[in-house]
């Protein structure tokens, strides 16, 4: 089983205020705190079904057991893309930890355990704990595809509200950049 924790989350939004609402074409300020609330919903439902973070963000995955590659050709670590490796971390069942950081190394995205090094051990009921940095970077740096996404979700909670179907032109925008596993 893995869980997802956010450590240190987005200091900025993908989307400011005023270009969400140039893109529902709100003229005045009687809306911004409806607005300014859909904005980090919208950016959460896209990176959920996209799998990706936006804007630079820590987070923690926490597994049971070493997932499944690890020790070849490495685990992707998501939400991507993972741009730096903060800690790897065995979690005893009563709360001792050993930090096992050194032991890994983190290409193209994926962690993975260095040649020759042994795979730790998880203890009975422990875990395994992995911290590191993901996301395009800045807001200004998130791609424009995605924040056409964004926009695009914006106003759909806007006028539909939030439970409404992804729509086709965002679920085309996320099959573009899905990637291709053999």
């Amino acid at each position: 089983m893995s869980n997802l924790t956010v450590i240190t989350p987005p200091a900025e939004e993908a989307l400011s205020l005023g270009a969400a609402k140039e893109y529902l074409r709100i003229g005045h300020d009687g809306e911004d705190g409806l607005v300014a609330a859909l904005i980090p919903a919208a950016r959460a439902r896209l990176e959920i079904v996209g799998g990706f973070a936006l804007v630079t963000q820590t987070l923690k995955r926490g597994w049971d057991c070493w997932p499944p590659g690890v020790t070849r050709h490495g685990v992707r670590l998501l939400p991507g893309p993972a741009s730096a490796l903060v800690a790897v971390e065995i979690i005893g069942l009563e709360g001792g930890t050993e930090t096992v950081t050194t032991r890994f190394v983190l290409e193209d995205g994926r962690l993975k355990l260095k040649p020759f090094v042994p795979l730790p051990g998880i203890p009975l009921g422990g875990r395994v704990e992995v911290t590191f940095v993901a996301g395009y970077g800045a807001a200004a740096d998130v791609p424009a595809d995605l924040v056409q996404a964004l926009k695009r979700l914006v106003l759909v909670a806007y006028q539909r509200g939030e439970g409404a179907d992804l729509p086709e032109d965002v679920a085309a925008i996320l099959n573009t950049r899905t990637e291709v596993r053999l």
